[in-house]
């Protein structure tokens, strides 16, 4: 079984293997972070119980987390200001927020370019959307996507020990850069950072396999950077 400890092992191996890598979700906090101060209105789109923006409360003016399951997660959820919606239909005022995040949801939208049309909405402008999401143009991602979503969810739970998407299918209808360029762009933002980021630990079920891995992800550097797993970008309404 190769669980979220396991995985996150094997990370801080690959980056002694390889000087100056960094990890995606290390790169998506580190630029929330530049952007966060005493007067930012945070708000952090399909939440869950909201883990990744707990830092911020207390830090920031407003943090705000919204989710069509925000009910489940009130127990558990580490953000205190919880908004049951769907992202397509955000109950917020135009304008209102500074920063809107976004971890691993844009693979569950069915209608992006609705979703995005309303993250632009609430966003003030000069905002930022920063998002982090898996690339369908790499090879682990495109297994994924070949399953039907019943499988794929069983298969996650039964190899990663985790519920792979809460309830949610994945569509994959915003997980390249190209995809995500134009329907963001369609809906009044623009990229500001961007990157593709590598991870070598998804197939890594033991030493062998991680080190075919590694290997894959040394061919994937060199020949094809736009195939890693990882999406994460930075992006301003202008």
């Amino acid at each position: 079984m190769l669980n979220l400890s396991k995985q996150e092992t094997l990370r801080q191996r690959y980056q002694v293997m390889r000087p100056g890598y960094r990890p995606s979700l290390e790169i998506y906090t580190g630029w929330v972070s530049s952007l966060v101060d005493e007067d930012t209105r945070l708000l952090d789109a399909g939440c869950g119980p909201g883990g990744l923006v707990k830092g911020y409360v207390g830090t920031a003016d407003q943090v705000v987390g919204v989710d069509r399951y925000a009910a489940v997660f009130q127990e558990p959820a580490e953000i205190t200001t919880l908004v049951e919606s769907d992202l397509d239909a955000l109950p917020f005022p135009d304008g209102h927020f500074d920063v809107i995040t976004c971890s691993w949801v844009l693979e569950h939208l069915q209608a992006p370019e609705r979703v995005f049309r309303e993250v632009s909405r609430v966003l003030k402008l000069g905002g930022r959307f920063l998002f982090i999401t898996p690339n369908k143009r790499n090879y682990v991602v495109r297994l994924r996507g070949m399953m039907p979503n019943t499988v794929g969810r069983r298969a996650t739970k039964a190899i990663y020990a985790r519920d792979e998407d809460f309830i949610n299918p994945t569509y994959y209808r915003a997980n390249s850069y190209k995809e995500i360029d134009h329907l963001l762009g369609a809906a009044g933002l623009r990229c500001q950072r961007f990157e593709h980021v590598g991870d070598p630990t998804y197939l890594a079920f033991n030493e062998l396999l991680f080190r075919v891995s590694v290997a894959a992800e040394a061919l994937i550097d060199r020949f094809a950077p736009n195939t890693r797993v990882h999406l994460v970008g930075d992006y301003k309404k202008i």
